[in-house]
């Protein structure tokens, strides 16, 4: 476990009503397991903490509890708005990890479960029956190459405000480094809803003057939805944030997450890939598993499309901001 100021559980205990609306003690002790089991965490051989090597070879020790209930204090208003709106479960994603790495870590847990025949659909209930699904034995992750030679570089956009040469985005270390969004550097510490398929059209509910995301439109769509006021302190996903829950999730349930059978798949919306020269297009990256061939996909697709919009959603991170 990484090292921890003892005065973490006084700081807990002396906000009684932060821990009655949020359990942030329990979803800590989550998240810290369930990265650990999914190999994601390792022992940081100058601080001897727990965490990440990131892209440029610093060390990331994974946010305290300490920490992690300070931010909460600080964003007691966004939670007050958020946690209502069914923002739920908290989310520590190792923002400064190489992106490739992550992917290899998902192709190694896919194959274990798959060998210890524990791997099923995504479960709408938890009372719902496991279903078992097939693995691909040769390729568990398959990834777009005009995307995987994209990835961690300055052409794969992070937070992009539009998808066009004017988005006004991030480079990967900038966020790294920008306490809006790693309110831990080269962590997102955030809060997210506990929604294992997206609601399909027509089936969103409106929590907190809040309509949950459903499926149907088309990135650009969602982003504009994004900025308008019921969404305000919500970003779109990215790639580490989906490999990150797709992992966790597997650690937890044995399930795969956002088959597209299910009408699941999703929309990466806090990245975008600059134009392409070569299809003439910009695109935005979509997360999924593909139930037909057995194996995860990350690919991209063009932020009007519209022709995947019946089996593609959209989803949101509250990110904790740090004073």
């Amino acid at each position: 476990m990484p090292k921890q100021s003892s005065d973490a559980s006084a700081t807990m205990n002396g906000s009684p009503q932060l821990t009655q609306a949020f359990p942030v003690e329990r979803e800590y002790a989550r998240c810290v397991t369930n990265l650990n089991h999914a190999s994601i965490l390792t022992v940081l051989p100058k601080s001897e903490c727990i965490g990440v090597i990131g892209i440029d070879g610093k060390e990331y020790p994974i946010p305290t509890q300490e920490q992690v209930v300070e931010l909460f204090a600080h964003n007691t208003t966004l939670l007050d708005r958020k946690v209502p709106q069914g923002f739920n479960r908290l989310e520590l994603t190792p923002m400064a990890m190489p992106t490739p790495f992550l992917i290899d870590q998902m192709k190694t847990a896919i194959l274990n479960h798959a060998a210890e025949g524990k791997i099923y659909q995504t479960r709408r209930f938890p009372a719902d029956p496991f279903i078992s699904i097939r693995v691909n034995p040769e390729k568990q992750v398959w990834v777009w190459e005009t995307l995987r030679q994209r990835l961690d570089t300055d052409e794969l956009v992070y937070f992009p405000q539009e998808y066009s040469s004017n988005h006004r985005g991030q480079t990967k270390l900038d966020v790294i480094n920008n306490k809006r969004i790693c309110a831990v550097q080269g962590w997102s510490v955030g809060l997210v809803e506990s929604l294992p398929i997206i609601p399909q059209q027509g089936q969103a509910k409106t929590l907190g003057s809040r309509k949950q995301l459903e499926i149907g439109a088309s990135p650009r769509e969602y982003l504009q939805t994004l900025q308008t006021q019921p969404y305000h302190g919500e970003t779109g996903k990215t790639l580490e944030d989906f490999i990150t829950t797709f992992l966790t999730r597997l650690v937890e349930t044995n399930e795969v997450s956002n088959d597209r059978y299910d009408n699941n798949a999703l929309w990466l919306l806090g990245q975008y890939v600059r134009y392409v020269k070569q299809l003439k297009s910009d695109l935005v990256p979509t997360g999924w598993w593909h139930r037909h061939y057995g194996r995860a996909r990350l690919d991209a697709h063009r932020p009007g499309n519209k022709r995947c919009t019946r089996s593609w959603g959209g989803a949101s991170t509250v990110r904790l901001l740090r004073p």
